[in-house]
């Protein structure tokens, strides 16, 4: 008994005086280091290798699992496994969380104002336009941050008749569609070569996602000659 005293009085004299404790190994390399494998050297730093099997606390309050030199309050250089957990069954205020590829680093997902949901709907119910035409609508949705897609819509004529025309009986179908300017998507729709029966006004009705850009990646634009032809085919784009 008075051995394992003193052994431990020992132990707890040489933690004091380091500051440093270590498990399976002689040399730790943080406040708390444990060598699950031991492995590591007696002297110098661990190699990546070695590393791979060690679990460590800094004094800045890091845990590294796998690595000696944790980047954050968690950092582990493996796979983490997530156990089975209760599903969300459309609940509201649940955030998503992302990874930077670069640093993989974890983060809650959001936008400068605040919103942390992948996807967002909104409808858009314009009324009294001029005839069946909008030109510009800023929506002054911060193009910087989000995509806005266009999912469905519908035009109502404010006599209810339709829309007429005069091109020889038929007009254009219907064209609507984003687009950016400055720094907001802005909607633009219109049936070319159409108008509402006596010019009246009509309603549009548009209902679009707004989707958080984190989880966006442009592929750019492809350009091809079609040559005169109807079909063509490249080369799958890059990224893809």
């Amino acid at each position: 008994m008075k051995k394992n005293i003193l052994l431990l009085i020992s132990l707890l004299v040489s933690f004091a005086a380091k500051s440093q404790f270590g498990i399976n190994t002689p040399n730790p390399q943080t406040l708390l280091h444990i060598d699950g494998a031991k492995d590591n050297p007696i002297t110098g730093i661990p190699s990546t290798l070695q590393q791979s099997n060690d679990f460590v606390v800094t004094s800045a309050g890091n845990v590294g699992i796998g690595t000696i030199s944790p980047a954050a309050k968690l950092h582990t250089t493996g796979n983490m496994v997530l156990g089975t957990s209760l599903p969300s069954s459309g609940a509201l205020g649940y955030g998503t969380v992302v990874r930077n590829n670069t640093t993989g680093e974890l983060r809650t997902a959001s936008s400068n104002s605040g919103n942390n949901f992948m996807f967002n709907s909104i409808t858009y119910q314009l009324d009294n336009v001029n005839g069946d035409y909008i030109s510009n609508f800023n929506t002054n949705i911060d193009s910087a941050q989000y995509d806005l897609i266009i999912v469905g819509n519908s035009f109502n004529p404010a006599t209810g008749i339709g829309l007429s025309n005069s091109n020889s009986g038929t007009f254009d179908p219907e064209n609507i569609f984003t687009f950016q300017q400055g720094s907001t998507w802005r909607l633009s729709a219109d049936y070319r070569g159409a108008n509402t029966t006596n010019a009246s006004n009509g309603s549009w009705t548009i209902h679009c996602l707004v989707i958080n850009k984190t989880f966006t990646n442009s592929l750019g634009t492809i350009t091809t000659n079609m040559g005169g032809n109807q079909n063509s085919s490249v080369s799958s784009p890059s990224g893809l």
